[in-house]
Parts: structure tokens; sequence; C-alpha cells
């Protein structure tokens, strides 16, 4: 019985899937895989060299990180491993390796975008906690008041950990900061790839930890990226053996087989931008409450909307659910309030581009402005969806 239920469960799944138009922006579609990887279920494949000094060699198994060398070059990283199974896992075990309890780690606030979790986690494990100062006018860090904080609290790390935001800040005045620096790529990865962002590294940072299936289309796994080769590298690569015991070997070669060529991901991060800024631009001249952002600035493909109330947003969520346009109803960042939160990178991927905005935002417009939805709206948003993923 339960088994039944269960499989009527995915398939339902499957038919949103297969008839929604995703605008969530933290998700996406991985790009195609061509072999079929099942095999690799269950296996304990290594990333490093295995030899008789090992505490554990399973026989019949070669290392993996000899393949890695394509993706250090994306972000010109000395080394990079693919051991952690999410964002989350990334955070934890990096900083179970390499810290220590009582040391001092300045982070973003939940309040400013930073991810809900990592306060909690890293206070947990014993470090001293404070964030960055904010300016909740221009949705940034303040940067003259931050580095006070900095220059008084002398912190031990520095983590920008930011999982939503409008725009893409460059912290390049953090360089000189005599710390440790980490870097959470995971609502950016495309963008820093096709260099349309700057890279953490450039702006000093000595690592990057991104998820794998956000900005960037590929399966739900984590990364740690290396600057360079050093005590850091040393620290975390043994606590990650200790930490984390298989690779999962399947995400792992789908990764390696599906990176795209630099002019893929050139066009995807740029059709990315591009339309949300039309969607964006699109739905405001609709009469839709978004909020604005200043161009002029380095700007994501995240977009908010801010409804006069928290039972507007959801209803507003809800309708376009039932459209088959799927969004994500938030409790949006700075004090805002409920609203929606809407991005293009998995819709890209569907089929989305820049032709097809007028009609989107036509269908989201109605959808919002309405209480009910009739046949006909229906049938109009239906046919806007099979527009876009016919491409």
């Amino acid at each position: 019985m339960n088994r039944l239920k269960i499989m009527q469960l995915i398939n339902t799944f499957k038919e949103i899937h297969k008839e929604s138009l995703i605008l969530n922006p933290t998700e996406n579609i991985p790009f195609d895989l061509t072999d079929n990887l099942d095999f690799l279920e269950g296996m304990y494949i290594p990333e490093d060299v295995r030899n008789e000094n090992s505490k554990v060699i399973f026989a019949g198994r070669k290392n993996l990180n000899d393949f890695y060398n394509d993706w250090c070059d994306y972000l010109g990283a000395q080394s990079v491993t693919f051991k952690p199974h999410s964002g989350l896992d990334a955070h934890i075990s990096v900083f179970m390796s390499i810290g220590k309890i009582g040391e001092k780690v300045l982070l973003l606030s939940e309040m400013a975008g930073g991810h809900f979790s990592t306060n909690q986690i890293l206070s947990r494990l014993g470090f001293e906690v404070k964030e960055f100062v904010t300016d909740n006018i221009k949705y940034k860090v303040d940067i003259m008041s931050s580095m006070e904080l900095i220059e008084q609290w002398k912190p031990n790390y520095i983590f920008v950990d930011r999982s939503e935001g409008l725009y893409y800040e460059d912290f390049s005045w953090l360089k000189e900061v005599p710390c440790i620096k980490v870097f959470d790529a995971s609502q950016y990865l495309t963008n820093i790839m096709a260099q349309d962002y700057i890279n953490p590294f450039d702006m000093g940072f000595d690592l990057v930890l991104t998820s794998l299936h956000k900005n960037y289309p590929g399966p739900q796994k984590a990364a740690v990226f290396f600057r360079q080769k050093d005590y850091l590298w040393e620290q975390i690569m043994k606590g990650l053996n200790t930490y984390i015991s298989n690779i999962h070997p399947k995400d792992v070669c789908s990764l390696l087989l599906n990176l795209p060529s630099k002019d893929v991901i050139k066009d995807y991060s740029r059709t990315m931008l591009s339309t949300a800024r039309l969607l964006e631009e699109g739905l405001a001249q609709h009469q839709l409450p978004v909020v604005k952002r200043d161009y002029e600035n380095i700007s994501t493909q995240h977009i908010w909307i801010l409804p006069e109330s928290k039972e507007k947003a959801y209803q507003s969520f809800r309708i376009l659910e039932e459209l088959h346009i799927l969004t994500n109803y938030r409790l949006l960042p700075y004090g805002l309030g409920y609203g929606l939160r809407l991005g293009t990178a998995a819709a890209v991927r569907q089929g989305l581009n820049k032709t097809s905005i007028p009609s989107l935002v036509e269908i989201i417009s109605r959808a919002y402005h309405t209480n009910n939805i009739n046949n006909e709206l229906k049938k109009a948003a239906k046919n806007v969806i099979d527009s876009i993923k016919k491409g």
C-alpha cells in the first residue's frame, strides 16, 4: 500500500514537472545525461589515490580527481573536491575541518539574504558569530560600518553566504583583512564561470563553496574550490575524509561528463540574466509591485515582488501554481515582508528566451490582478508554457 502511494506521489511530481514553467531561482534542470550511470549507485569510489598506507581500499575502483582539472580551470582554482552532498554539508564539514571552538566568524545576516541556517550551525559548532552591517535602503552590505566592525572585532573567518539578493556585490574591499575568507557561490556559479561576475578568488577569498543544482544546472551535490593547495587544503581534505565517506560517484560522474563548453556556459549565463531583467521590467510595466533595483550595480537573476499584504502574496503564489507557473513564496530580506521570489535559471533550461517574455509577463500579470481562475486563463497559460518549452 505504501509503495503504491509513494509511486502515485512520484508520478504527481513528474506530471507537475512536465506541465510547469519553473520560475524558482533556486531550482534548476541538470544538463542532459546521455549515459546510464545507475550501476554506480552503492559503490565506494575515491577522489584520491589509495595505496598500502590508506586506511580503506575497495577493490576495482580508480580515483576520479584526475578529471577535475576542467572544473578547476573555470574558477582558476588549484584544487576542487566534490565530496559534500549539499551546500550546507559543505558549510558544516569545512568549518568542522578548519575551525576551533571559540573562534570568530563574520557572516551575512538572514535579514541581508544570508542563509537562514548558517548562524545557527556555526553557533552550535562553538564559534562566536557576528554579522555584517547592512544597508536596508540599498539592499547591500554597509561597507564602512562593516569595516569598523572588522577592525574592532578581528574575526578569524569571514563567510559570505548569501542565498538571496538582488545584487552580486564586489567584496574586494575585504582583500587585505588578515583572516580566512570563504564565499558561497551557490546562487552565482554559472555567472562566475561565464566571467559575467567577478571571480571570488579575485576578490581575495581563499575558498569557494557551492551547491551544484541552483544557479548551475547540475545534480544535487556540492563542491569546495581551493585558491591554493596549501594548509587549508590539507586540513579540509583530511576533515572531509573523516566526515564524508562516500562521494556519491553517480552524481560526480554526471558532473564530469556533462560539463559544457565555455561558449555554452556564457550563452546560458547571459540568457539567464537578460531574461530576468526583461521579465522584471515587464512585470513592473504591468503594475506589479516589483522591488526596484539600481541596474548600475551588478544584478542577479532574482526578482522580488512585494504585494500589499502577506495574504495577497500567498494568494498570488497559489494562483500562479494552479496555472503551472512555479515561483517561491517567502519572507523577503531587509525587513520587506512576505512576497514572491522569481528567477529564470530553470526556465531558460526549459526554453525561455527574450521573445517569449512578453507573453509570459501577460499571463503573470493577469494572474496577479485576478482573484479567480477561469478556463480561458488556464488555457492561455498552458499555451504560453507549451510555446516556451517548444523553443
